[in-house]
């Protein structure tokens, strides 16, 4: 007993040092745990796009290839051909719809720009008609340089081209770095893919090795709660991004509205983005609309709030069903919390981990109050 004492107080005694050496070292601290998830960024965005990846992955698998296991080697190829389908469809969309929106975006601006100067007519005359002269105002703003100001501003420029070597070689040390990070993420990322069967027996049998069994299967079990609730999240809504998508596609060319493909294609892909997104696609495709035919971006607008109610009321239950099964406060705080965190990544991983976390509470909280019903029956809710 008093070894056992002295033990607990030896414990606590280290603890109480090293939380005081790490209130006196936070910055470095701090410093030290940037620069390590800076060194395994490569490995964590892998790790996201993995799990991401590995939804599609599976149907392909389970579903599309599912004849191939009737010989060994069609259950060795169905991996491989699973993987390269997902990463032709990514290059596909990213050198299809990609060169697409930047031309539609390129030729929005360019049309912005030509109805500038009839806008700025328009300012001049209620500028006039208010006895407010915008040119007398330009001509006060615009004076000439005086001589000084002229040499300082030619002082500024000499610099700045002789610090221009040094720019350029930071330039290419960035780009660089950035080609072997992405090298980097997608050779990891696809071994995640081949080898997630393997990586998952070498995490269970390290748990089981060092930890309790009946706690290891609590981990597996809440691993695999986690992940069947995260392929549902994900599958669900990227089937409603693409019907809602559809969805605003068919009413504005119903209604003739511009850059009909252009807003549609932006809105499903901000519809991926929980709660937000859409709203997001909105406002830029009002705004757009708007350049346009400002009596259009009305009707738009209208047009979203109905769409939304549809998708919101009708599809989104029968699409998602009871995949997440979390309350709508409960998602507004995950994606609030996610974005804060971890940005858009934060808002896709935050509800499934909201999810299972709220599952795991509830069962925890029921089977709590069997127990205290069981113990005093008298006892009400």
């Amino acid at each position: 007993m008093e070894r056992k004492k002295m033990r607990d107080i030896v414990l606590v005694g280290a603890i109480l040092i090293a939380l005081f050496a790490l209130s006196q070292h936070l910055g470095w601290f701090g410093d030290m745990l940037l620069k390590i998830l800076e060194i395994l960024k490569p490995f964590l965005i892998a790790g996201f796009l993995a799990l991401f990846l590995n939804v599609p992955m599976r149907f392909f698998e389970n579903r599309v290839f599912k004849g191939f296991d009737r010989t060994q080697f069609g259950k060795k190829c169905k991996r491989p051909l699973a993987v390269l389908i997902i990463f032709t469809v990514v290059i596909l969309i990213a050198c299809l719809v990609l060169p697409y929106l930047i031309n539609e975006i390129a030729l929005t601006v360019e049309s912005i720009v030509k109805q500038l100067p009839a806008a700025y007519e328009k300012l001049n005359e209620w500028l006039l008609a208010n006895d407010i002269d915008i040119d007398e105002y330009l001509s006060a703003a615009l004076v000439p340089p005086t001589e000084d100001q002229l040499n300082a501003q030619l002082e500024q420029i000499f610099q700045f081209a002789m610090n221009g070597v040094v720019f350029s070689t930071g330039v290419i040390g960035s780009v660089y770095q950035s080609v072997l990070d992405l090298f980097f993420t997608i050779m990891f990322t696809v071994y995640f893919l081949f080898a997630k069967e393997k990586l998952a027996t070498q995490f269970k049998r390290l748990g089981y090795a060092y930890l309790p069994k009946k706690h290891m299967d609590r981990v597996v079990e809440i691993s695999r709660l986690t992940q069947r609730t995260f392929a549902s999240f994900m599958t669900g809504q990227c089937l409603e991004a693409v019907i809602l998508g559809v969805m605003f596609f068919l009413c504005m060319t119903l209604f003739g509205m511009p850059y009909e493909l252009l807003i549609s294609v932006f809105i499903a892909i901000m519809a991926l983005i929980p709660v937000l997104g859409a709203w997001i696609g909105c406002i830029v495709g009002a705004f757009l609309i708007l350049v346009v035919n400002p009596g259009q971006a009305l009707g738009f607008l209208v047009m979203f709030l109905i769409l939304q109610q549809i998708e919101g009321n009708l599809i989104y239950p029968h699409v998602m069903g009871n995949a997440i099964g979390l309350p709508s406060i409960w998602v507004l705080f995950a994606v609030v919390v996610g974005e804060g965190l971890l940005g858009i990544a934060g808002m896709l991983l935050f509800i499934p981990l909201t999810s299972v976390v709220y599952s795991l509470t509830r069962d925890s909280v029921t089977r709590r109050e069997k127990k205290l019903h069981s113990a005093d029956p008298v006892c009400k809710d």
